[in-house]
């Protein structure tokens, strides 16, 4: 009986225990202390992550320095001269702006040798994308082209790029200037001029090594374009792709590999308004044995008739040849309804250095150095003088 007790009263302790309550078994935070908590884990979180970013900032920033002292040091390894005066590095914590006071580049470029200068210019970053450069070089510039050839200085409303960097060149240009104004030996203008440019190193074969696009209007461009035309253009549209491996190197070195290789350009879309001139054209362009250009387009024009009489009167034009070429031609324009110039669909062709429009024959190209002396000509062996034949009834009489 002991025992049932016993037990019994273990079961209503039991019991009893499951009907205790003590405030530390349902303790709750009070609310000041939880949002307490919450700030300060967040600001511990925040902390954290401000830490990280600014280190990844501070790497990130000191990349793009050294990416362009690189190419500073690339470029005086050519023996060009690449400086500047000073750089600051801003833009904290979203990007990475480098500015460089009074920068000056000296050596070639476009075939040429060149001298740049400016007062600021501010290259711009993302942390997360370095290799993704934006340029503004807005304000004054001065440009010497060649030995003093060509001096010019003024300033630019708007100037900007965007790059991205490659091994050698820039994988991809986007190039828009506005409102550019220089004078010198000859005014250089544009209202706007816009190049966006996309490189493919790897390139081989007929694959395209190079896609350009050009958009300009109220460019002023003096010895740009063929005497007739003047300097000033209205209005360029340009769409082409160069074939083949396109890499640096100066021209001597790289066209004959380029047109051995089947190089050419594709130009998809051309539209040129400057002078009397007004021309849509496309077609393939590409380098023959001489590396002068040939090729075949199909075109558009207005204004020829204009075009060829000045070049009668320049002389760049024979009299017979301007005259049958504007009767023969004539029948091929047309004058659109509503009035305007009269225009003609022909067919374009560049070979053998001569320039015609469908079967006549225009006039001679200019011939092309591209830098590479022409090859010399060996004079023709002189054949050694032989002794005449001797007359043997001209000789002195023995008997």
């Amino acid at each position: 009986m002991g025992i049932f007790n016993r037990k019994r009263s273990t079961t209503s302790a039991q019991n009893d225990w499951g009907d205790f309550n003590h405030p530390s078994l349902n303790y709750q935070k009070p609310k000041e202390l939880q949002r307490f908590q919450a700030v300060a884990a967040f600001l511990a979180s925040a902390a954290l992550v401000f830490g990280l970013w600014s280190f990844g900032w501070y790497a990130m920033s000191a990349l793009v320095k050294a990416e362009v002292n690189g190419w500073v040091e690339d470029q005086r390894a050519i023996g060009a001269v690449a400086d500047f005066t000073e750089m600051q590095t801003s833009g904290f914590p979203s990007r990475i702006i480098l500015t460089l006071s009074n920068p000056l580049y000296q050596g070639p470029a476009f075939g040429d040798v060149i001298s740049w200068e400016s007062d600021e210019i501010t290259v711009m970053a993302r942390p997360w994308t370095p290799w993704h450069l934006h340029i503004e070089a807005p304000g004054k510039h001065k440009l010497d082209i060649g030995d003093g050839t060509m001096s010019l200085s003024g300033a630019a409303q708007s100037l900007t790029a965007d790059v991205v960097l490659g091994e050698h060149w820039p994988e991809e240009l986007d190039l828009k200037i506005q409102g550019l104004s220089m004078n010198g030996s000859a005014p250089l203008s544009a209202g706007r001029f816009d190049l966006m440019a996309k490189h493919n190193p790897s390139a081989h074969g007929s694959e395209t090594g190079l896609s350009l696009n050009l958009l300009g209007h109220d460019l002023i461009v003096p010895g740009g374009l063929p005497q007739p035309l003047g300097d000033h253009i209205q209005t360029l549209d340009l769409s082409a792709r160069v074939l083949g491996a396109v890499h640096p190197g100066s021209l001597r070195d790289r066209l004959p590999g380029w047109r051995d290789s089947g190089g050419a350009v594709d130009v998809e879309r051309l539209k040129f308004r400057g002078g009397p001139l007004g021309l849509t054209a496309g077609g393939t362009l590409a380098l023959d044995q001489d590396l002068q250009p040939q090729g075949a387009f199909t075109a558009k024009i207005e204004g020829l008739f204009q075009i060829m009489e000045i070049l009668r009167a320049k002389g760049l034009m024979r009299d017979g040849e301007a005259v049958v070429a504007t009767m023969a031609l004539s029948a091929l324009s047309k004058r659109p309804k509503g009035g305007g110039a009269p225009s003609i669909n022909v067919s374009v062709t560049v070979q053998d250095g001569e320039l015609s429009l469908g079967p006549l024959k225009v006039m001679n190209m200019p011939h092309f150095e591209w830098g590479i002396p022409s090859t010399p000509t060996m004079p023709e062996p002189v054949p050694e003088a032989k002794e005449p034949p001797r007359d043997y009834k001209k000789g002195p009489v023995v008997y």
